[in-house]
């Protein structure tokens, strides 16, 4: 089983133990600019060795708990727990060695515009609205109408959103920060 990053996730390890180091060094923090930028890149790496060890650990267990069960069913219930675990973690971290935008955990400007199909297109630019509200709602993103121009059915003419990320990489992911994503007509009275 290989680790998701194998020769950049020892660098990373490296970096960290280093960055934890000098973190303990009382002279980093002469200088309150060295201090921010060194403080940023241990949080930054934090979450990305926790999860590493966590899958480390889960993979010992796995194998333990195998053996284990080689010799005592009782143990079998723990081997399918660790086995579903050890590819979630592995999930978890590949996403965390991803490379990352400028603009990942910076918050969001959402905005919906019914195009061209009336009532057709503004329900549609409602049913758009919920799916990125249960998108945000679902990664604990807050969201907040900043303005909003409702139908009469229930769907919106235009919509403006406010996504508070609070940190957390991946909003502007979705078609890409800054993007705008249009969808072909199919209302009664067509496009032009």
């Amino acid at each position: 089983m290989d680790t998701p990053g194998g020769d950049r996730l020892g660098e990373l390890r490296g970096e960290y133990e280093q960055l934890e180091q000098r973190l303990a060094d009382p002279a980093l923090h002469a200088d309150p600019g060295e201090a921010r930028r060194v403080g940023r890149r241990y949080a930054e790496l934090g979450p990305i060795v926790r999860t590493a060890g966590e899958l480390d650990t889960a993979r010992a267990d796995l194998a333990a708990a195998t053996e284990l069960a080689a010799e005592d069913a009782s143990f079998a219930p723990e081997v399918d727990a660790l086995a579903t675990m050890v590819p979630k973690l592995e999930e978890r971290l590949a996403e965390l060695l991803a490379p990352r935008d400028p603009n990942d955990g910076k918050d969001v400007i959402l905005e919906v515009k019914a195009g061209e199909g009336g009532d057709e297109s503004a329900l549609f630019a409602g049913d758009l609205l919920r799916m990125y509200l249960r998108y945000a709602e679902r990664h604990g993103w807050v969201a907040e109408v900043i303005d909003a121009e409702e139908t009469d059915l229930g769907g919106y003419k235009d919509i403006s959103v406010a996504i508070k990320t609070k940190g957390i990489p991946r909003a502007g992911s979705a078609s890409g920060p800054g993007s705008s994503s249009r969808a072909a007509c199919t209302g009664s009275s067509g496009c032009r």
